[in-house]
C-alpha cells in the first residue's frame, strides 16, 4: 500500500529501467459491470460510492486501502481530462475515517466519490447518468439499466467466480498476455498514478489539520 505518490512514480520508472511490466491491482476497471459502465457513451454524472458498517480505521489507511478503489473506478470512469478537483474528510477524535468525498470536474462531467465508514449496510455503488442512459452497478453483481424505454435489471450469473465478477481473474489474463506479448500495460502508469495522486490530495486535506 503506496502511502505517497512520489513512491508509485518511482516504482513505475524503476520497473521500466529494469524492463519490466508492473501493473496496479485495479481490478475493479475490469469487473464486467464497471466495463459496461464505461461503454455509455456521452458520461454527464459519476458516483461511485462505498460504504462500511461502523468500521474503524484510520483516515489515511482506510483512504489507501479502501476509498482509492472508488477513486480509481470513478476517474476510469470518465472519458475526458480532469479540470478541477476538492476533497473533504470527516473523522472521529482518534483519527479514525467516518466520511471521504472528492469531487472531480471535467468539462462536461462531474464525478463524486463517497466512502462512509460509519454505514449501517456494507455496500458498493455505481452509478453513470449519461445523455441516453442511467446505469447503476449494485457490489458489482448486479446492473441496472433506466431509459426511456423502462428498466432493465441484469444479474452476473449464480455460477460465476467471485474471480470473475469482480475482475481479478480478467486483470491478471490481461497482464500474463501482455507479459507474453509485449504488448500495452493493461493499467496504465498515467492513469495509476492519477489515483495515487487524487489520493494524496485527499489525505493532504487532514494532514494539513494536524
Amino acid at each position: 500500500m503506496a502511502t505517497d505518490v512520489n513512491v508509485v512514480r518511482e516504482l513505475y520508472a524503476l520497473a521500466k529501467q529494469k524492463g519490466v511490466l508492473l501493473t496496479c491491482g485495479f481490478n475493479r476497471r475490469f469487473a464486467p459491470n464497471n466495463v459496461a459502465l464505461k461503454q455509455l457513451p456521452n458520461k454527464q454524472m459519476i458516483v461511485a460510492e462505498k460504504d462500511r458498517e461502523h468500521t474503524l480505521q484510520d483516515a489515511e489507511f482506510a483512504v489507501w486501502d479502501l476509498m482509492i478503489h472508488s477513486v480509481d473506478t470513478a476517474l476510469w470512469l470518465m472519458d475526458e481530462p480532469v479540470t478541477g478537483q476538492t476533497a473533504r474528510v470527516l473523522r472521529n477524535d482518534a483519527g479514525e475515517l467516518l466520511q471521504g468525498y472528492l469531487t472531480v470536474t471535467g468539462v462536461h462531467s462531474q464525478v463524486q466519490v463517497i466512502t462512509n465508514m460509519d454505514a449501517h449496510a456494507n455496500n458498493e455503488l455505481v452509478t453513470v447518468q449519461a445523455a441516453d442512459a442511467r446505469m447503476t452497478s449494485n457490489d458489482l453483481l448486479q446492473l441496472r439499466v433506466a431509459t426511456t424505454s423502462g428498466i432493465q435489471i441484469q444479474h452476473r450469473p449464480d455460477w460465476e467466480p467471485t474471480l470473475e465478477t469482480r475482475g481479478f481473474a480478467i486483470l491478471t489474463r490481461a497482464f500474463l498476455k501482455a507479459v507474453s506479448d509485449g504488448g500495452a500495460n493493461p493499467v496504465s502508469p498515467e492513469s495509476a498514478i492519477a489515483s495515487h495522486a487524487a489520493c494524496a490530495a485527499i489525505v493532504a486535506t487532514f494532514k494539513a489539520e494536524k
